[in-house]
């Protein structure tokens, strides 16, 4: 049989038992929620399903046992996750997701309202393109046969050839 430190048998039950604490603040916290939740279900307009209203609160409060979902989400985490989107993107595409989650452009809705959309408006001046110029010959263009050498054409430097 194996004996452990008596140090370490006292740190790993001091560790237990914070992690047991802040699970219990943390679960108390959550139910407390979830009994919001229920009430505000309960007083919410007639346009609003009261099932999924209490399915969608239970199951919130189940994931949060699970471990699944954390209540301490800040503001700053949901900027970074809303960023970390923008990597789908390339080259202006991206550059331009980022600047509508910095807040640039215009913003509508909610998400109570079933979402935000973000709207950025980018003008860009392009430069005409460059068509090439056919290249003229040096030699000066004879006149146009007439009568019975219509079927004639001029070849450089100095002949006609006809058909």
């Amino acid at each position: 049989m194996t004996y452990l430190p008596k140090y370490l048998v006292v740190l790993a039950s001091l560790l237990a038992a914070q992690a047991f604490a802040r699970t219990s603040v943390e679960l108390a916290a959550a139910q407390a929620r979830y009994k919001r939740e229920v009430t505000e279900c309960g007083a919410k307009q007639p346009n609003v399903d009261k099932h999924s209203c209490l399915r969608d609160a239970k199951n919130a409060l189940a994931e949060i046992r699970r471990g699944r979902m954390d209540e301490s989400t800040s503001p700053a985490e949901f900027v970074r996750n809303a960023l970390l989107r923008c990597d789908a993107h390339k080259g202006e595409d991206k550059s331009d997701c980022i600047a509508r989650i910095q807040g640039r452009g215009r913003t509508l809705g909610s998400v109570a309202g079933g979402g935000i959309l973000r709207e950025l408006t980018t003008t860009k001046t392009l430069t005409p393109p460059v068509v090439a110029q056919p290249v003229r010959s040096a030699v000066p263009e004879a006149p146009l046969p007439s009568g019975l050498m219509s079927n004639c054409r001029w070849v450089p430097p100095s002949d006609w050839v006809c058909k």
